[in-house]
């Protein structure tokens, strides 16, 4: 048992205090999570209303659609490619959308810490973010174009996401660690889905996680904070 300190300060804390959850978090992820989990919660009332309308609306933008889906019901708007974009606010279920929505926050705030809080910054993050989706959707169309198939979910940008924040950490070394054993179990997925026959977008992750994995230095060099 030891007396006061006889300069009447407090004892150095044991450990450093925990920081809330989401101090620090980038305005940018917490807009992409309220659009999401909106998004969800308004199909979800439609479904329930008995109506439908806006589940159909979503679907019909947002879904990617392969083989005889998009025979039957088109490739999507704009051409079809508003479903390249969109189908990250489309989840199948909350369950779905839960598990997305926790990597997009274990990942993408280190991810959007480069690129700042300002505009341009959110915008180049935005960029990126999307650029994953893309070449996710984009390699999930190009292997499955002689298969129905119908995706959607934002784990295709969240793959880039974590190969971001793998560089954003740990530079090359750090991504490496992260994406290649990532990588490796996606290809061995791909190849066994045949027998497996998961209801999991593997060639959409794969897509997502090279986009991340080689184009993250080059997002951060033209949008990143100075």
């Amino acid at each position: 048992m030891t007396g006061p300190d006889p300069d009447n300060r407090p004892p150095p804390p044991l450990q450093a205090p925990r920081q809330p959850m989401f101090t620090g978090l980038p305005p940018v992820i917490a807009v992409l999570l309220a659009v999401m989990f909106g998004a969800h919660a308004l199909e979800w009332w439609s479904v329930n209303q008995g109506d439908g309308g806006f589940h159909r609306w979503l679907v019909d933008t947002a879904a990617v659609r392969t083989g005889e889906t998009a025979a039957r019901f088109g490739s999507g708007p704009l051409g079809g490619f508003a479903p390249y974009v969109a189908h990250v606010f489309l989840h199948f279920g909350w369950v779905h959308l839960a598990l997305n929505a926790g990597a997009l926050l274990a990942f993408g705030a280190a991810a959007a810490r480069p690129f700042g809080t300002g505009v341009a910054g959110s915008a180049g993050f935005l960029a990126f973010f999307f650029a994953c989706a893309i070449a996710g959707a984009g390699l999930h169309v190009l292997v499955h174009m002689n298969e129905a198939s119908l995706m959607a979910g934002s784990s295709t940008a969240v793959m880039g996401l974590l190969a971001a924040a793998g560089w954003a950490q740990g530079g090359r070394q750090g991504m490496l660690r992260l994406a290649v054993p990532l990588l490796g179990l996606h290809v061995v997925m791909i190849l066994a889905d045949p027998w497996l026959n998961l209801p999991i977008a593997w060639t959409g992750h794969v897509g997502g996680l090279l986009v991340g994995m080689i184009a993250y230095p080059a997002f951060v060099r033209l949008f990143g904070r100075r």
